[in-house]
C-alpha cells in the first residue's frame, strides 16, 4: 500500500479516534512484550529512552496505516465471477470500453448544446478533435437501425432518441460506448435528468454492454452526478449505481470487470473504505 498525504489527512479528520485508539494499543502491546522479556532478561536493559522512542514512531506508523483512506477498493459480487473496482482517476486512461452519456440528440456541436468540461464535450474535442462531422458519422452509423423522433426547429442535429439508446464508436484507438441519459430544453439547452431517467439509461447501457464488450472490461464514470445531475449526493449516487449493477449482473452477467472511475474532486466526499465494508 502506497501511502498519500491527502489521504492520511482525510482519514485523520474522519477516524481520529481510531487514530489515537491504534496509538495506544499498539504501544500497549509492545510494552507488554517489553516488560516480559525485560522480567527474563534483566540484563538487556530494554527499559530505556530509545525503546520508548522506537515504540512511540511504530505506534504513530500504524496509527497512519489504520487510518490511511484508499483510493481504490475492490467488490466480488455473490454468486457470479464480476468484481466492480472502484478508484479515483482519469476514464480516458483506462483500458476497455469507457462508457459516457449524452443527451437524447447525441449531439456534436461544442458550446451551448455540448459543454465542451463535460465527458461528451472531451470525447469530441479529445477524440474526434472537436469536429462534429467524424463524430456524427460514427453516432449515425452505429445507430442506423434504431427508431428515432424527428424534432423540427431545434438547433443542431434533430434525432431524437429514446433514453437508453447507446452507440458504439471507436475513435484512436479507444472504445466508447455513449448513452443516452438526459432529456435536452430546446430553449435553453440545457440537459437534465432524474432517477428514472438515470434507471432507463443503465439499462439500455447495460444491455449494449452485454454484446459488445466482448470479454474487455466496462469502465463507468460517476453516472448522473455530471451537468445533468440527478440530484443526489455523490455517496448515494455511488450506491445506487452499485446496487444496480449488482442487480443487473444477477439476473444476467454485464462482463466480467466493471471498473466505477471517480473523478478526483469527490475524493473528500466519497468514503470509499466504508463503501467497501457495506459490501462485503
Amino acid at each position: 500500500m502506497v501511502l498519500n498525504l491527502k489521504s492520511i489527512l482525510l482519514g485523520l479528520k474522519r477516524h481520529y479516534w481510531r487514530f489515537f485508539a491504534s496509538i495506544f494499543l499498539c504501544y500497549s502491546a509492545l510494552w507488554t512484550i517489553t516488560e516480559s522479556i525485560a522480567f527474563f532478561y534483566p540484563s538487556w536493559n530494554l527499559q530505556c529512552f530509545i525503546t520508548h522512542l522506537i515504540f512511540i514512531v511504530i505506534s504513530v506508523i500504524i496509527g497512519i496505516i489504520r487510518v490511511h483512506q484508499p483510493r481504490r477498493v475492490t467488490i466480488k459480487i455473490n454468486a457470479t465471477d464480476t468484481i466492480i473496482n472502484i478508484y479515483y482517476g482519469d476514464i480516458f486512461k483506462q483500458h476497455g470500453y469507457k462508457a459516457i452519456s449524452v443527451n437524447e440528440y447525441f449531439d456534436s456541436e461544442l458550446g451551448e448544446p455540448v459543454s465542451e468540461n463535460s465527458l461528451h464535450g472531451m470525447v469530441i474535442k479529445q477524440f474526434f478533435g472537436g469536429h462534429p462531422e467524424s463524430f456524427d458519422r460514427a453516432v449515425t452509423n452505429d445507430l442506423l437501425n434504431i427508431p428515432f423522433e424527428s424534432v423540427q426547429g431545434k438547433r443542431g442535429k434533430i434525432k431524437k432518441y429514446p433514453i437508453g439508446t447507446t452507440a458504439k464508436i471507436v475513435a484512436n484507438g479507444h472504445n466508447f460506448l455513449l448513452f443516452a441519459l438526459s432529456n435536452t430544453n430546446l430553449q435553453t439547452f440545457k440537459a437534465s435528468s432524474d432517477l428514472l431517467t438515470m434507471i432507463n439509461a443503465m439499462n439500455g447501457l447495460f444491455e449494449r454492454s452485454r454484446n459488445s464488450t466482448g470479454g474487455e472490461k466496462l469502465n463507468i464514470p460517476l453516472i448522473g452526478s455530471g451537468l445533468s445531475g440527478v440530484g443526489l449526493p455523490s455517496t448515494q449516487l455511488l450506491q445506487f449505481i452499485i446496487l444496480y449493477i449488482i442487480d443487473e449482473t444477477k439476473r444476467r452477467q454485464i462482463c466480467k470487470e466493471i471498473d466505477l472511475v471517480l473523478h478526483e474532486s469527490r475524493f473528500e466526499e466519497i468514503d470509499l473504505e466504508n463503501i467497501q465494508r457495506q459490501w462485503i
